[in-house]
């Protein structure tokens, strides 16, 4: 009886543990931008880029613009520059959200 429960005890363990594991994904550290947030403000970053090139005065209009973007998303240019460094490190998660842009700006163009 006492080796019975000691494996029913071992197998709890190994089944929490194991469950436990499963649901740990690696997440992006706090102080960068969030997936689903960098990708919005990409998404906002290429239309504006998009714009100001279509512009009398595109370096100027390109500047503004990205300005613009930072400013809608509440990011400083420092904050967006530390976290596309952390992306470009990472280029597992920098794919991931160019794949979602990719498809975003696909469903938009048609």
């Amino acid at each position: 009886m006492n080796s019975l429960y000691r494996l029913h005890r071992i197998l709890v363990v190994l089944i929490v543990g194991l469950l436990a594991l499963s649901g740990c994904k690696p997440q992006v550290p706090s102080r960068y931008i969030q997936p689903d947030d960098m990708e919005d403000i990409l998404y906002d970053y290429y239309l504006a880029q998009a714009m100001a090139n279509r512009s009398d005065n595109p370096a100027f209009n390109q500047t503004l613009y990205y300005r613009a973007v930072l400013q809608k998303h509440g990011v400083s240019e420092a904050e967006f520059d530390s976290s596309l460094v952390y992306y470009y490190t990472h280029a597992d998660r920098l794919g991931k959200i160019y794949s979602k842009l990719s498809d975003r700006m696909n469903v938009e163009a048609t």
